[in-house]
């Protein structure tokens, strides 16, 4: 599978690339900034600049390396990014992980509750005060106060601004007082009795296991959907000269994840703080496309709303295509078999959610012989020749493709609440939002007439060619 193809620095980048004094380090920037590319690009000037300061001191302990995404397929991203831009060396112990798998390393063997593991348990707790509709919101709610405070300080949860979740349902004073006197401890000896942690549990089960080792260098990719006990764990692992850089972007947040940098210890002075504004990845119609999806959300200190005028290359139209599902994918094929070459250029074919989801669309590449590879849930970056990726739209966080195929955009698979401010419509706004921007060449989004997502109302139609089959 083709990877990100090799970029000269830009100005506002090679600025942040040339800092290699120990500390912390915020990087923000919107959707085809270059904060990843970036990331790397320090990644591999640290890392010198490193081994060079352990050689003149004569340390014989290896320069220890953390870089840290949020899934599987991020990881597996990173670390074939991570090869080229880092030297080998005996004496360097680079770490590519994902958060949850760099933890049990250091809690050790324990049993985590799945999803609906999970979900089973807060069901009945639940039921007596929300409504079924409401479940896998309250359930995100109780994720988000686990993650956000530690044990010890919950009880702030119930004055804080909820900043990260919407303002629909409402969350008054008397839910609180519920989720934390009743909920909250009934999951917990839930959990007890059948021997489960969570992965909220895991973070601080992290944060407050004694450090074996210390990081020298630690990066921490798409840094918006860790939770604030995951932030604690990584720097509670940092050496005491350390550099420790945090890329994020809040506008892209896809998690009920939420923190400030005060609550989890870091000082967030202005001279940490670095933020890219070019968009070098998307060209001025795909951010121009995005843009409404974003626009209105809102605004935190770690978002950057996407700047289309920070583009520097034009490109054709996005394209949306009403009709059957098979129509839809079908129209797209031929119409990048007329803009792109199937054998040199990378395309995504992406849906909100995965499994079954994606039979039509195997069947369909298999029948015109084009190869394909899927994603989700891989943590090694697929080797071989094919161009396309199955992928869902979670899992394409932080990836980058020539061209985005989003079929079968529907309102079944988009689901949120009627409220302005509903948590999940936010949520599935910044999601179509962030997987447009995966995008370097083109767009397609389809949908089934009658059927189609709310997002799709969102869109300007002047930014977008409509084609009907």
């Amino acid at each position: 599978m083709r990877i990100l193809p090799d970029v000269r620095p830009t100005d506002e980048q090679l600025k942040i690339i040339g800092d290699v004094k120990p500390g912390l380090r915020i990087i923000r920037g919107a959707a085809g900034s270059g904060k990843t590319t970036t990331a790397l690009q320090c990644l591999s000037q640290l890392v010198v600049a490193r081994l060079k300061r352990r050689q003149r001191l004569g340390h014989q302990a290896p320069v220890r390396v953390l870089v840290l995404t949020f899934n599987r397929t991020l990881e597996g991203y990173i670390a074939e990014l991570a090869e080229r831009s880092t030297p080998s060396s005996d004496a360097l112990d680079l770490n590519i992980s994902t958060f949850a798998r760099w933890a049990r390393t250091i809690v050790g063997d324990v049993n985590i509750a799945g999803r609906d593991q999970e979900s089973a348990m807060l069901r009945p707790l639940l039921q007596p005060f929300v409504t079924s509709q409401q479940h896998d919101f309250f359930a995100d709610e109780v994720a988000y106060i686990l993650g956000r405070f530690t044990p010890q300080n919950r009880s702030e949860y119930l004055t804080v601004v909820r900043q990260g979740r919407g303002i629909a349902p409402r969350v008054d004073r008397p839910v609180r007082e519920k989720l934390l006197q009743d909920v909250l401890p009934a999951y917990e000896e839930a959990k007890a009795k059948r021997g489960l942690i969570d992965w909220s549990d895991l973070a601080v089960l992290a944060a407050d296991a004694q450090p074996d080792l210390r990081y020298d260098v630690v990066i921490v990719d798409e840094t918006q959907d860790f939770s604030a006990n995951q932030v604690r764990a990584i720097t509670r692992h940092l050496q005491d000269s350390h550099n420790a850089t945090f890329i994020i972007d809040a506008i892209q947040r896809i998690y009920p994840q939420y923190f400030t940098w005060r609550e989890v210890g870091i000082t967030a002075r202005p001279e940490i703080i670095h933020t890219l504004k070019e968009n070098y990845r998307n060209t001025k119609a795909i951010a121009a496309f995005a843009l409404p999806l974003v626009d209105g959300l809102p605004m935190e200190d770690d978002g950057t709303l996407p700047d289309f005028t920070a583009c520097s290359r034009s490109g054709i139209k996005p394209l949306i295509v009403a009709g059957k599902y098979s129509q839809q994918l079908q129209t797209m094929l031929d119409r990048l078999a007329n803009i792109t070459d199937f054998r040199t250029e990378s395309i995504a074919l992406l849906q909100p959610r995965g499994g079954g989801w994606f039979k039509e669309a195997r069947n369909t590449l298999r029948a015109r012989g084009i190869p394909y590879c899927e994603l989700a849930r891989e943590n090694e970056w697929p080797s071989g020749p094919e161009v396309v990726a199955l992928c869902t739209i979670h899992s394409a966080k932080g990836l980058e493709f020539d061209h985005v195929l989003l079929p079968g955009l529907s309102q079944q698979v988009t689901p949120h609440g009627p409220q302005d401010g509903d948590a999940d419509l936010e949520r599935l706004r910044r999601m179509l939002a962030m997987a447009i921007g995966r995008a370097r060449k083109s767009v397609m989004i389809g949908y089934k007439p009658g059927e189609e997502s709310s997002l799709v109302r969102l869109l300007d139609p002047s930014t977008y060619e409509l084609v009907e089959v």
